[in-house]
């Protein structure tokens, strides 16, 4: 049993673009606790172990050396309107700043690797961007 909850603590795992890593594992009591950051805040769930442990071996093949790469950087851009960042199927944004922009970026890096590079994260329109803020 400890030899189980010591390889699901620390892993990491994606849901809809967003990076989840397992803080505590108690396979006993088949429950688990899951950190993740949305809009600069961490928070914590409670998920089944169970329900942990197969999000986790779900993401084997999780890269993230990508997110913060030199070329990651050079993908974002400026243009009249505001922020993008590139994508194969384009152009995605307009977002308010860069950091926006790099942010949106990383999670879109994680949706890829989830779907297995077939999903796309839509242009997004200044009223959506507004929508999103709120």
């Amino acid at each position: 049993m400890t030899r189980n909850l010591n390889r699901l603590e620390g892993r990491l795992f994606t849901e809809s673009g967003t990076l989840f890593m397992v803080v505590h594992a108690d396979e006993a009591n088949d429950k688990a606790q899951v950190s993740f950051r949305i809009n600069e805040e961490t928070q914590v769930i409670d998920l089944p172990f169970s329900e942990a442990a197969a999000r986790v071996a779900g993401g084997a093949n999780l890269i993230l050396d990508n997110l913060n790469s030199p070329e990651a950087a050079k993908r974002i851009l400026e243009m009249k309107d505001g922020w993008y960042f590139a994508s194969r199927e384009g152009q995605i944004g307009p977002y308010e700043s860069k950091e926006e922009a790099g942010q949106s970026l990383g999670r879109y890096i994680l949706s890829m690797q989830e779907s297995g590079q077939t999903s796309r994260e839509p242009a997004r329109s200044q009223p959506a961007r507004q929508a999103a803020q709120h």
